[in-house]
């Protein structure tokens, strides 16, 4: 999930699954020199369940990072204080 939201995060905009999955796979190729089955349907299950992305028809964008950060702080409580002094 943290692979499709980054990749969606550096996209020039919305992205379809397939792309994303394209994606990926070959960045990993070209990181460790293997062929990775990257399993992007249950990525971007849960990041649609997390609310760190949004959908328009096929095309999937990700929350802007300071958003993100605020959606994940609400969903885990407060357990992490974004936008203290010092972080």
């Amino acid at each position: 999930a943290i692979l499709a939201y980054w990749y969606l995060l550096t996209s020039a905009g919305p992205t379809s699954a397939d792309a994303i999955d394209r994606g990926i796979e070959a960045w990993l190729r070209t990181r460790i020199g293997h062929a990775v089955d990257f399993e992007i349907h249950d990525a971007t299950a849960k990041l649609e369940r997390l609310g760190l992305v949004t959908r328009t028809g096929d095309r999937l964008a990700a929350r802007p990072l300071p958003e993100a950060k605020a959606v994940l702080d609400r969903a885990w409580d407060g357990y992490f204080e974004f936008g203290a002094p010092g972080r």
